[in-house]
């Protein structure tokens, strides 16, 4: 993912994939609110490859989550919006298995305070799962288990 300019120096969002099989690179199409957002993030959304749309409506933060949907010309589809009343979230950290969106959210009153909630798409509820912290401490990253090994002659996957 990167932002580019074009000759006119309009700035536009691009998504390069890079396809193992043919060693060549590719584009994939935006669709045109994502060509321009000025917040967006690559993630991995239900075995897919997925965008985080960060914008404001009404004053308050919200995301879009986007997920390229195989066969449909590597387009990428809006499946839903993450915006619950009365909380702050700052970023989304990460799915969960179940579909269930891990995020860093901010303390409404003390504005250095932040936390980690799970938000549930289809009830649109966020909950607290007890780890708090100071703005700018939490995060989280992926575990990926792998029976892959490493040929310790020539470090080649085989």
């Amino acid at each position: 993912y990167d932002d580019v300019s074009s000759d006119d120096g309009v700035r536009f969002n691009i998504v390069i994939s890079f396809d193992l099989k043919s060693d060549k690179f590719g584009e994939m199409s935006l669709p045109e609110r994502l060509a321009h957002t000025p917040d967006l993030n690559v993630t991995k959304v239900n075995e897919s490859l997925g965008l985080l749309e960060y914008h404001e409506e009404g004053g308050m933060k919200v995301c879009g989550v986007w997920s390229r949907i195989d066969g449909a010309n590597n387009m990428f589809t809006k499946i839903y919006t993450i915006k619950v009343e009365g909380i702050s979230f700052d970023r989304v950290l990460g799915f969960r298995n179940t579909g269930e969106v891990v995020m860093k959210q901010q303390d409404a009153d003390n504005y250095d305070d932040s936390s980690i909630g799970v938000y549930e798409p289809l009830s649109r509820h966020i909950y607290d799962v007890g780890i708090h912290g100071k703005l700018g401490s939490l995060s989280a990253k992926s575990y990926v288990e792998t029976l892959l090994l490493l040929d310790d002659a020539d470090s080649i996957i085989h």
